[in-house]
């Protein structure tokens, strides 16, 4: 390839005429011989590398060599070697100043897989935003990169961060805000060799390759694939339909919040799990594919590349917002993304007041930006702790109900993309908060809502898988969703439950607690909880599980698997193993046994028909101790059969109550791995979860 530095001998070994074993950055035999080694000089060779390449230098062929022919390599040999030598010099200044532009210009030739899988190609990301600081200080000569593909264990760098902060956004410099990704590469001049040092060199090539990778065509299509690959599954667990893994990409390429949103999230879920990929997903034997492929991946700063294309996109989102051009600004990425769309949505209202409804371009510009808040509410749920979940939803009973003023009234529905960003939203809402105890920001009793998020709610509020084919979602996701409305309710009644509690405690009206921001929604004062809406819930709930559709039922189940990575003879599981062959139906039936031990442990007191002896009380507590465990097993049991990275990103909370519930050191020593197990595979933070578990179980 043009422009590859060779390895020559040390200047030492080479004037003393001995064997040089070239290691870098001083050679051994120097070492042993106890003086300091003088270093090595890089010189440029060319490497004939066909009809292709001389095709596209075509000035630079000889006047008599006939287009796309090769040379005559006997007539080569005739020539005298300073005649040679020249036009070597002469080729390598050509090739040397056209070098950068003629492979930016060409990249979808067959001579840049060439480019792209040299050595200096591979050194060269230790460099990826010319205007970033490095991502790494590891000499040029000490790479490599074939052992981050192939899964070896090499020095990781694991830089300390934060999920977002105004120092790390504004890395990008705000002049080149209205730059493209190319012509931001060319920001810093290309640093001439002209010296011939070694350091030159280095750097000349790292300023010329940094230009293939630094928010272009390979990187950004790197980090897609990566997103329609890994995390557009955890977005589509009740969409057959595939929204986020198959039509966000392809929308990203003609909307930049879009592209930019899904490379931060990407890229901050690479640096949760140091840059490691799964070799399985496409096959163990074949050769991967270019854009699978990232050079020295788990030595990249992911979570610089992250914050910036964050900035990027909240930027991007932000502009939305305004008629002309807005300066970057820290405040656009302090600002949730849900409130910014919020904003946006408040003023199109005010521009379209006499319209009943929005139309088709606002429309797909509001599906757009809802798909692209959705990632970025995800970027900051990705290492949050549990309790904030809430915070970083606020805003979304707003939005949605804006949404739904502007469709038609009646049996309208939400369109597919805002339907897919809804359910996302309504699962993080529940699970948060269920860690709070706080009430769900969306209010199950707006039927409303939720009919128009496509499940099927009669006037008496019971749910129904509709088998006609009259709504847009399949059966499969009709009970997955109809489901996570039942558990939203379900948390919407402990939150009451602790209300009434500490209303008891304090002496003070309930109709006051309730009236607090962070249990007050649209229904009004909710009524105190009591032995009926218990009982209802637990039928809505085995209502549920009695219609669901057949593909609920697991295919693979083994009471007591044997674990055979400890010990050759094995142990025995305290847990069942229990695999579901679609994702929908495992996420579905751990929220179901998890729904029912949240009502086993909040049943209210009947004063009228509970028992009246404490034998029969302690009777009563040994049932509902032994279906508790019941189902905590069961729940434990889909864990260990681990599903795919959509229903585990979901399990932190369900594993946290039920680590709460179970006592044998043997079931929390596999709880905690299934916690941690969790945050290595897909890089969803656990780790809060387990000292609050440890913090209970010492106690």
């Amino acid at each position: 390839m043009p422009g590859v530095p060779s390895n020559k001998a040390c200047e030492r070994c080479k004037k003393k005429h001995l064997k040089c074993d070239e290691t870098r950055p001083h050679c051994q035999r120097c070492a042993t011989a106890g003086v300091e080694c003088p270093g090595y000089v890089q010189t440029r060779k060319f490497i004939d590398q066909g009809a292709t390449v001389r095709r596209r230098y075509a000035p630079y062929q000889e006047s008599h060599a006939k287009p796309g022919t090769a040379i005559d390599s006997s007539k080569e040999t005739e020539k005298a070697p300073s005649s040679r030598a020249n036009a070597e010099i002469d080729e390598d200044d050509a090739f040397h100043s056209q070098l950068a532009q003629t492979t930016l210009n060409s990249s979808n030739e067959s001579h840049m897989d060439d480019v792209i899988s040299s050595e200096p190609f591979m050194a060269a990301t230790q460099m990826q935003f010319p205007i970033l600081p490095p991502s790494g200080d590891q000499p040029l000569g000490q790479i490599n990169p074939l052992a981050d593909f192939q899964g070896s264990s090499g020095p990781v760098r694991s830089p300390v961060h934060s999920p977002i902060s105004p120092n790390a956004a504004m890395a990008f410099h705000p002049s080149l805000e209205s730059i493209g990704p190319r012509d931001r590469s060319e920001y810093h001049p290309i640093t001439s060799g002209e010296g011939g040092s070694p350091q030159s060199d280095r750097e000349e090539f790292q300023h010329i390759f940094s230009e293939l990778m630094t928010g272009t065509e390979h990187e950004l299509a790197f980090l897609a694939r990566h997103y329609a690959e890994v995390i557009g599954p955890w977005l589509d667990l009740s969409d057959t339909e595939n929204f986020f893994s198959v039509y966000v990409p392809i929308r990203a390429i003609n909307s930049p919040v879009l592209k930019y949103a899904v490379a931060a999230l990407a890229a901050k879920q690479l640096g949760r799990v140091k840059g490691g990929k799964s070799s399985t997903r496409n096959g163990m034997y074949t050769n991967p594919a270019s854009t699978e492929i990232y050079p020295n991946a788990t030595r990249v700063d992911w979570f610089l590349k992250a914050a910036n294309y964050y900035y990027l996109a909240a930027s991007d989102l932000n502009n939305s917002n305004s008629n002309g051009y807005t300066a970057l600004s820290t405040s656009a990425v302090l600002e949730s993304p849900i409130e910014t769309i919020n904003r946006w949505l408040s003023t199109q209202s005010r521009r379209d007041i006499n319209s009943a409804t929005i139309d088709g371009y606002t429309l797909r510009k509001a599906e757009d930006m809802l798909a692209a808040v959705v990632l970025l509410t995800f970027y900051r749920l990705l290492d949050s702790n549990g309790e904030d979940w809430q915070v970083h939803l606020s805003g979304i009973r707003v939005l949605f109900n804006q949404l739904l003023q502007k469709i038609q009234t009646g049996t309208a529905q939400f369109t597919h993309a805002i339907r897919a960003s809804f359910w996302n939203f309504a699962r993080q809402d529940h699970l948060g908060s269920y860690l709070t105890r706080t009430s769900t920001h969306l209010d199950p009793t707006n039927l409303a809502l939720w009919r128009a998020a496509g499940i099927s709610i009669d006037d008496q509020m019971k749910f129904h898988i509709v088998k006609d084919g009259s709504l847009a979602l399949s059966q499969d996701d009709q009970a997955a969703n109809g489901l996570s409305w039942l558990i939203c309710k379900v948390i919407n009644f402990l939150a009451q439950s602790k209300q009434s509690q500490i209303a008891q405690w304090t002496g003070s009206p309930q109709e006051n607690m309730s009236q607090s921001p962070s249990t007050s929604n649209e229904a009004g004062n909710p009524p105190c909880p009591d032995t009926n809406t218990w009982l209802d819930l637990c039928f809505d709930i085995q209502t549920w599980f009695e219609g669901v559709p057949e593909t609920f039922r697991p295919c693979v189940r083994i009471e007591r698997p044997r674990t055979f990575t400890e010990a050759p003879e094995g142990t025995q599981s305290p847990f069942p193993e229990v695999f579901y062959s679609q994702a929908t139906c495992a996420f579905a039936m751990q929220h179901y046994h998890f729904g029912r031990i949240a009502l086993l442990l909040n049943r209210p007191a009947d004063m009228v028909s509970a028992p009246s002896t404490a034998f029969d009380r302690l009777q009563g507590y040994r049932e509902v101790t032994k279906e508790v465990e019941y189902r905590s097993r069961e729940l434990c049991g889909i864990a260990l059969g681990r599903p795919r990275g959509e229903v585990r990103i979901h399990m932190v909370p369900l594993l946290f109550a039920v680590g709460q519930c179970l006592e044998s050191v043997e079931e929390h020593r596999v709880i905690i791995d299934l916690l941690r197990g969790l945050e290595a595979d897909w890089g969803w933070a656990t780790e809060y979860a387990i000292q609050k578990l440890q913090a209970s179980w010492s106690r």
